[in-house]
C-alpha cells in the first residue's frame, strides 16, 4: 500500500510539469520493484497470493485494452492498420534478429539466441499509451489507430515468439511446445473475445 501511495504522489508531481502521470508511476515501480533496490524478498515473489494478484491485474488490463478493439473503428482504419501492424512487427523481428545474428556470429555465440531476442523485441507495452490517452482524453484518427495497433502487435508477438521458441527448443534440446498448440494459444483468446465482444458491443 505504501508503494501505491508513493506512486500516486509521484504521478501527481509529474503531472504538475505537464507530463503524463504514468511516468511517475513507472519510476516508483522501477525503484521499489523486485529487481532495483531488492526490497521485495524472494518469498513474496514466489508466494501464490502475489502471483494471483499479478494475474488478476493482467486480466483487468486486458479487458481495458479490449474496450479499444471496436469493430467499426477497426473497419474504418481499413487495410492500412493490418499492413502497418504486420510491417512494423515483422520488420522489427527481422532487423533485431539480423543485427544480433551478425554480432553473435562474430562473438562466437550461438546464433539461435538472435531469433529468441528478435521474438522478445516484438513485445510492446500498450499500458503507457492507454494511460496517456485516458488521462488527456485524447481522441482522433491517430489515437483510434494506435491502441488497436498495439493490441494486434502483441498478438503477432505471441505468435512469432512461441513459433520461434518451439523451433529453437526442438533443435537445441529436443523439447518444444507442440506446433499445433501455437495457433490454439493465439486464436483461443481471440475467439473468446469475439463471442463475448459482439454481444457486449
Amino acid at each position: 500500500m505504501m508503494v501505491l501511495a508513493l506512486a500516486l504522489m509521484a504521478g501527481k508531481l509529474v503531472s504538475r510539469i505537464k507530463l503524463p502521470s504514468i511516468l511517475g508511476w513507472l519510476v516508483i515501480g522501477m525503484l521499489f520493484g523486485p529487481h532495483a533496490l531488492g526490497l521485495m524478498p524472494q518469498q513474496v515473489l514466489d508466494a501464490v497470493w502475489y502471483k494471483t494478484v499479478i494475474m488478476w491485474m493482467q486480466c483487468a488490463f486486458g479487458l481495458m485494452l479490449g474496450t479499444e478493439l471496436v469493430w467499426k473503428e477497426l473497419k474504418s482504419c481499413g487495410k492500412g492498420l493490418v499492413v502497418t501492424t504486420l510491417t512494423q512487427s515483422l520488420g522489427t523481428f527481422i532487423v533485431v534478429t539480423w543485427v544480433f545474428g551478425v554480432v553473435f556470429l562474430t562473438a562466437d555465440v550461438p546464433v539461435y539466441l538472435a531469433f529468441l531476442l528478435g521474438g522478445i523485441a516484438l513485445a510492446t507495452a500498450p499500458a503507457p499509451a492507454l494511460s496517456i490517452v485516458n488521462e488527456f482524453h485524447a481522441r482522433g484518427p491517430v489515437t483510434n489507430t494506435l491502441l488497436p495497433m498495439a493490441v494486434l502487435d502483441d498478438m503477432i508477438a505471441v505468435m512469432v515468439f512461441f513459433t520461434v521458441n518451439s523451433a529453437v527448443a526442438s533443435s537445441v534440446s529436443g523439447g518444444s511446445v507442440p506446433l499445433y498448440m501455437i495457433p490454439v494459444m493465439v486464436l483461443l483468446p481471440v475467439i473468446i473475445g469475439l463471442v463475448t465482444g459482439f454481444p457486449a458491443g
